[in-house]
């Protein structure tokens, strides 16, 4: 059977490699696959370059439908996710008509109830352990309708990821992504993470086995010759039993400069000296705020602020830069505490960038009870972490007025940041035009020699070359 996965949005999530895992399940039942894919340029969820006058210039979705009828598939696959659900449905509406022998597979951690036609199957459960279910017991020969799967995926007995699916649009060899690990142990309120768990189960955070995730990395440098690894679980640099064993192996196999996730509450010199050691280039802390109040009765995260001076200080002895995510968006920040984390940021050492992120009022999360009428009442809310507005009343403003200034912060000297947050000089970042904090943010990745930036700005000529021509 031919089998086409359709995705919209940027590759660096998990869904991207989940959809990976999914075409691999499906070589391995014997079937065809290929990908339609929509990179939403300058769209939503860009996480670089977000224009939405852009976006529809170079994205139409009767394209995207044309393209799927002329790959001629028999059966067409969406994974839901936050931002998908509407935009897979319309696709599979739109090819209902066009030809109604191709079979429409949606997918979902939980089952939405009645499709209205939107699919001729659902499945609801672990996205991996639900499709390989449904091709191994032959489910697309019984009756249409809605399937729930419980149980969890054996990482270990996935085949690895077919990369293949998205070779034509992401440079591998240039940068590889993987995941060790499936889920979080922490419960933050705004995060996919804790949804996924509380869908499922518990015991939905697991990890693959060192041996496992090496022979994918093999598979990689053979294969592509990847250059850079770029681990996106939630929290890489958790359990030093496990790192020390896969590091050990990393080095001697591997040996590729890399980039992963920390927690700033367990981080210490030790982690920071086996991180580096390694080939660590840069470690990403979550702060999100430093008002401990609004992080534990908002956010529910437990770390305080005396643990991220501790983590920064960690890498500051070792000389291994970091990033730092910055929430916008939080109910009941205020513009005191944007000038006390720009002051705290202005002292550190080996800051590499400040990334910021808008809180996104999932439905499914515990941050929903916070969500303001504004967001409650419009049917067709629809945010991402990196769209260009989060906040409520003034602080729509302020908040974005800051995160330009964020992004060029790590670039000034520290006199500079010193006269910018007295007297309510940060507002001078409201008249400064975004094209020219883009060459901050290029001038600053010029020199901490930032992989990442170089990536994603080769990518955007591919990217727009995609778009015009077809999937």
């Amino acid at each position: 059977m031919k089998i086409i996965f359709i995705y919209k949005g940027r590759y660096q999530i998990r869904d991207s490699v989940i959809v990976e895992y999914l075409s691999a399940i499906a070589k391995k039942y014997g079937h065809e696959t290929g990908l339609i894919y929509d990179q939403d340029i300058f769209g939503i969820t860009d996480n670089v370059i977000s224009i939405p006058f852009l976006n529809k210039i170079f994205i139409d979705d009767d394209k995207t439908a044309k393209s799927i009828i002329k790959r001629s598939p028999e059966m067409i696959v969406f994974l839901d996710g936050f931002n998908r659900g509407r935009w897979n449905r319309e696709i599979s509406r739109g090819l209902i008509n066009a030809d109604k022998n191709i079979v429409r597979v949606g997918i979902f951690y939980r089952n939405p109830g009645s499709s209205d036609g939107d699919y001729d199957y659902i499945l609801s459960g672990e996205p991996e352990y639900a499709f390989e279910r449904f091709l191994s017991e032959k489910i697309f020969n019984s009756d249409k309708g809605s399937y729930e799967f419980k149980g969890l995926a054996d990482l270990d007995a996935l085949p690895l990821p077919d990369k293949g699916l998205f070779a034509p649009f992401i440079d591998f060899g240039e940068s590889y992504l993987l995941f060790t690990s499936k889920g979080c142990p922490y419960h933050c309120s705004y995060c996919e993470e804790t949804i996924y768990k509380d869908m499922l189960c518990e015991g939905y955070f697991r990890r693959r086995s060192p041996a496992n995730v090496i022979s994918e990395l093999e598979e990689a440098k053979r294969r592509f010759g990847a250059r850079e690894v770029i681990y996106k679980d939630s929290v890489f640099a958790l359990d030093k039993e496990w790192l020390s064993l896969y590091l050990k192996r990393y080095k001697e196999r591997i040996n590729t400069p890399y980039k992963c996730f920390g927690k700033a509450e367990i981080f210490d010199h030790e982690l920071a000296l086996m991180l580096k050691e390694s080939g660590c280039y840069c470690v990403e802390f979550g702060v999100q705020t430093f008002n401990e109040g609004l992080k534990k009765n908002i956010l529910r995260r437990e770390e305080k602020t005396s643990d991220l001076m501790k983590a920064f200080s960690a890498c500051d002895r070792v000389g291994l830069r970091y990033d730092v995510d910055h929430m916008f968006g939080i109910p009941g920040e205020k513009t005191e505490d944007h000038i006390d984390a720009a002051g705290i940021y202005a002292d550190l050492k080996c800051l590499n960038r400040i990334k910021c992120h808008n809180l996104v009022y999932y439905k499914g999360a515990k941050i929903w009870e916070y969500a303001p009428r504004s967001v409650r009442e419009d049917s067709e809310y629809r945010e991402d972490f990196f769209s260009s507005i989060a906040g409520e009343g003034h602080m729509i403003e302020t908040n974005y007025i800051f995160q330009k200034y964020y992004k060029a912060l790590p670039l000034l000297p520290k006199r500079l940041n010193q006269f910018i947050l007295k007297k309510n000089n940060w507002r001078i970042f409201k008249y400064i035009p975004y094209f020219l904090v883009v060459m901050f943010m290029l001038a600053l990745a010029i020199k901490n020699r930032d992989k990442r930036f170089k990536v994603y700005f080769k990518y955007y000529p591919k990217k727009i070359k995609h778009a015009l021509a077809g999937y």
